[in-house]
């Protein structure tokens, strides 16, 4: 198990002492900042910048996931928010005052701390548990190779798919780590306190995995830990085996899931209508994949990555947080691996078990599973684009395992047979440029690729157990840490978040929500004035919705329901005005997850649902606001209150 020498204490110690002072001083890595460009109020464009550049692309996270949070907070966390969705979407999306918060660490800060630090505090408790909880797995699995499984840890972190996507995938990646550790322990374990204590700590990590909610993630991730742990299981079979204290194991492992089961029974009875909503939605509820449609860019990208930003990509990539995934070895490792079973005339089982997941997801990735299989094994709610994340995590830890088998190995073999091995993996990294070349529609040149193409290919040589290379594995994390430390620049370093919360438009609209927190308001135009009114506690009809609010909106908007299908979704909602004499409502979806609501600003619906404030970025014909009355203007903005 874990040697916890005083080089594991240092790392461990320094993970912790780095995420206690970035959450004192308020410094997360979201792009907050953003609303400084996007809503200027005549600020600093600085203003909440430490250093970097903030990522228009990562709207999920400054426009969305920050304001949500603003706006429960500003709320008391209630578990019903309608400002982000109808039933008890408060609950299940974001941190509430409920007894599951206990599962949820994520949510620990904002009952603990103020808003600044409890964001700071749920947006790097990630990186802390990956850090952590992928080098502690890394030092079992590798026998306490430290420099290796730090450098695996911080591989998996600085991954392309883990920065692209401001680290939400470290979450789930650490919890699942954590998880499978504490098990390993257990299995272990001898003594009975510690057969308690482990057992708490397996039920823990376990259930705060699964809420995180989040199965294109979460589904293969779970086949990932679920061979691993097979694999180590069959490998240590002579040490585990008879497993000690089996009966005690088990007794703790029922008792601890009972307790918890008290409290995830008391979420069920709160939350179980609204999970069964989404999951009925158009989208992203009834997602239903059957695999086959491949990588957005290509399985090899990453090696290329060095010349690709948020603002330079082929066209076809869509954009760089979809075709982000990580580094892979794979190609090289699996055919070498097959070939050190056969001459050692025995299997490394965890090996073999990461190299399984491999294939399952290429094949996944590339070919598809029958639409039965893909039902069964859940694989149905995983896009492929979405598969890239945790196939790339699976390809980091494949190559760590493998290192760790060949530590100290070499094999000799005939001259011609090295020639053969060095051939191929040349003209593997050969391949990968050519892929990359063609894939990219003229934005990668094939001159460009040459010293990517012999970097990699010395990298590769590495993994070549059959060459003599003394500090093998010092030399391959050395240049893997190098390749991957750019970044650390892919997001910015920010402080609190004052770019919202000192904006002049939050200050106006959350005074105004302080004096009559009940009204609603609808914001007529750009999306991003609607996603500032949630951030103050507004109720608002506009705005990001995780679902629709069917009883206290669309019963008023649409009645019958006729339109259900344009707003049944996870949607990003806009309001514009059309006036046509009959009171009309129109709701239409322009993408997969958004729609408008057309209709006349002066409706009779409008007094029905308590609209009293609405916002215009434009300057409002006469009939648009015959009922209403300016109360004040931000620049082009215009705020009126409905006449009584």
């Amino acid at each position: 198990m874990v040697r916890f020498d005083r080089r594991t204490k240092w790392y461990l110690g320094i993970c912790g002492i780095l995420f206690v002072f970035f959450v004192l001083v308020k410094w997360h890595f979201e792009s907050i900042p953003m609303w400084n460009t996007i809503i200027p109020d005549g600020s600093a464009p600085t203003r909440g910048l430490i250093a970097g550049k903030p990522r228009q692309i990562r709207i999920d996270d400054y426009a969305v996931g920050a304001p949500a949070i603003l706006s429960s907070s500003n709320r008391g966390f209630p578990l019903e928010n309608e400002a982000i969705g109808g039933l008890r979407s408060g609950l299940v999306a974001e941190p509430a005052a409920h007894i599951i918060s206990l599962f949820r660490p994520g949510s620990w800060g904002f009952m603990a701390l103020d808003i600044e630090r409890g964001y700071a505090f749920a947006h790097l408790l990630p990186i802390l548990s990956l850090l952590v909880g992928a080098f502690l797995l890394f030092m079992i699995f590798t026998k306490n190779q430290f420099y290796l499984s730090v450098t695996g840890a911080v591989a998996l972190l600085l991954s392309s798919g883990t920065t692209a996507w401001t680290f939400i995938p470290a979450s789930m990646i650490g919890y699942g780590c954590a998880a499978t550790v504490a098990f390993l322990y257990l299995l272990h374990e001898k003594r009975l306190p510690f057969i308690a204590l482990q057992s708490g700590l397996v039920i823990f990590t376990a259930i705060s995995f699964i809420l995180l909610l989040y199965p294109p993630y979460q589904v293969p991730l779970v086949y990932l830990f679920s061979l691993l742990i097979v694999g180590y299981v069959i490998q240590e079979r002579q040490r585990l085996f008879p497993l000690p204290a089996i009966g005690w194991k088990l007794a703790a492992l029922a008792g601890m899931a009972g307790l918890a089961g008290v409290v995830l029974y008391a979420y069920y009875l709160d939350a179980h209508e609204t999970i069964q909503a989404v999951t009925n939605t158009v989208y992203p509820g009834k997602r239903s994949e059957t695999g086959g449609t491949g990588f957005i860019a290509n399985w090899y990208s990453e090696y290329y990555s060095w010349f690709f930003s948020d603002e330079k990509f082929p066209k076809s990539w869509l954009n760089s947080c979809e075709f982000s995934h990580s580094l892979t070895f794979a190609p090289v490792i699996i055919p070498l691996s097959v070939y050190l079973f056969t001459i050692r005339r025995q299997v490394n089982w965890l090996l073999l078990g990461a190299m399984l997941f491999t294939v399952i997801m290429i094949v996944w990735m590339e070919v598809g599973f029958p639409a039965w299989l893909a039902q069964k094994s859940l694989f149905g709610m995983v896009p492929t684009r979405r598969a890239q994340i945790p196939m790339g995590a699976g390809s980091i830890m494949l190559t760590v395992i493998y290192l760790g088998v060949i530590n100290n190995e070499y094999r000799k073999v005939p001259t011609y047979v090295n020639i053969g091995l060095v051939a191929a993996v040349i003209g593997f990294m050969v391949y990968t440029a050519y892929v990359n070349v063609s894939d990219s529609d003229g934005f990668l040149k094939g001159y460009q690729t040459f010293l990517v193409v012999l970097f990699f290919s010395a990298m590769s040589g590495l993994l070549l157990f059959t060459l003599p290379v003394r500090y093998r594995t010092v030399l391959f994390c050395s240049g893997l840490l190098l390749f991957l430390l750019p970044n650390l620049r892919q997001n910015p370093l920010s402080i609190g978040l004052s770019p919202i919360t000192d904006n002049a438009l939050y200050k106006t609209v959350r005074t105004l929500v302080e004096q009559d927190p009940d009204a609603r308001w609808m914001v007529n135009g750009s999306q991003y004035i609607t996603y500032m009114v949630t951030a103050t506690g507004a109720k608002q009809i506009t705005g990001v919705k995780y679902l629709p609010d069917r009883k206290r909106i669309m019963s008023v908007l649409d009645p019958t329901a006729k339109r259900d299908s344009a707003y049944n979704r996870y949607a990003h909602v806009t309001y514009q005005s059309y006036i046509d004499g009959k009171d009309s409502v129109i709701l239409v979806n322009q993408f997969e997850d958004a729609y408008i609501i057309a209709m006349d600003p002066c409706s009779p619906r409008m007094k029905k649902l308590n609209v009293k404030y609405q916002i215009f970025d434009h300057q409002p014909q006469p009939a648009e606001i015959r009922c209403m009355t300016l109360i004040n203007t931000l620049g082009s903005l215009q705020l009126y209150k409905a006449n009584p």
